[in-house]
């Protein structure tokens, strides 16, 4: 196998690593409070992924299920859990038990949190239409097949990244 292939790659991870840095440390700086990348998409997430529940008032779209955040976010649960606490303690979400089930917990985006997501989310989807433009939107969509192919041969090689 070809050593000098097998060096470009490393370097373009290491690069593409950085890249994913700068990305958090943009939206970080945006004046959102300080949220990352990963935290703007756990609060997506929160906002999208609501469960319907009778016993609550809070409206379906700001209702998620904790155990099913780690799955939309290709993180680990004590990974989600860590970041839930982080996003609660700095005033972003809230967290209550459900009354019939007190292991299942109800999470839910407060005023600033929504405040944070419409900052960072836009700020996000002006630099993602920047990188789309800039690559094309046929190699752009190219990048994320093999992005999601490479993210499957390292889970074949090396166990699940989650």
């Amino acid at each position: 196998m070809d050593d000098e292939l097998k060096e470009d790659l490393l370097h373009s991870l290491f690069c593409f690593k950085k890249a994913m840095i700068a990305i958090s440390r943009f939206l970080s700086n945006a004046d959102a409070g300080g949220i990352s990348a990963a935290e703007l998409s756990a609060l997506n997430c929160i906002g999208r992924c609501g469960e319907a529940d009778g016993e609550t008032a809070l409206p379906p779209a700001e209702r998620t299920a904790h155990h099913t955040m780690h799955e939309k976010l290709a993180i680990s649960k004590a990974a989600v859990s860590q970041m839930l606490g982080s996003l609660e303690k700095r005033g972003f979400i809230q967290r209550e038990t459900y009354r019939d089930n007190r292991r299942k917990i109800i999470i839910t985006v407060t005023e600033k949190g929504k405040s944070a997501v419409d900052t960072s989310g836009k700020n996000m989807d002006a630099l993602l239409s920047r990188i789309i433009t800039g690559f094309g939107e046929q190699d752009a969509r190219r990048f994320v097949q093999l992005l999601d192919r490479f993210t499957e041969l390292v889970d074949e090689s090396v166990g699940k990244t989650d």
